[in-house]
């Protein structure tokens, strides 16, 4: 439903110093221009009027994400936050796999952690979502604070965003599941 192509991410900056924008850019292995981001919205309160830059220490190629992927995006900013909580997990992706094939991820060792969580709906590519707990983070200074309403009007156009995708989605697979997939979705969501 959505690109995550978070493992493939080299670096980037997500910009919302200015009002009702965010623009951006994200280097990615494998591509010889980084992906530029121009977007309308702003991100949660915890990002917005900042700056935020972001390195994974241990990027990998994603090749299912090699065509396809637009390197100008523009559309509408979904959540984008720094401050969502994610189960971390504490041993290596072949350990946890392996004890989710033998039915023991209860024993697997995990952490409650702050995670990025950057989505916007591109006008090329649809919903994409870079969601994890991997990368350092930066923050600039504030250099704006949404107030209450800001912040209400946000979340009301974020939820109309992904309405919108997932009807736009439901039409083009030809069924009404996915509608209501996005109600179930937006619950899961913190706001």
């Amino acid at each position: 439903m959505a690109w995550r192509f978070d493992k493939m991410v080299i670096r980037g900056e997500i910009d919302n110093t200015v009002r009702g924008s965010v623009s951006g850019t994200l280097w990615l292995l494998g591509s010889e221009q980084p992906m530029t981001l121009d977007l309308v919205g702003d991100a949660w309160p915890d990002l917005a009027g900042c700056k935020l830059t972001f390195e994974n220490p241990n990027p990998v190629p994603q090749p299912q994400y090699d065509e396809g992927l637009a390197m100008i995006q523009t559309g509408s900013v979904g959540d984008i936050t720094a401050s969502q909580k994610l189960k971390k997990l504490l041993v290596p992706e072949e350990v946890w796999m392996k004890a989710l094939e033998e039915r023991r991820f209860h024993e697997v060792p995990w952490v409650l952690s702050n995670s990025l969580y950057l989505e916007w709906f591109s006008d090329r590519n649809g919903r994409i979502v870079i969601q994890t707990t991997d990368y350092v983070l930066h923050v600039s200074e504030r250099q704006w604070e949404p107030d209450a309403d800001e912040q209400a009007a946000q979340q009301a156009i974020n939820e109309e965003n992904m309405r919108a995708f997932m009807e736009d989605a439901a039409r083009a697979l030809g069924g009404e599941d996915l509608a209501d997939e996005a109600e179930d979705e937006d619950g899961l969501k913190p706001h």
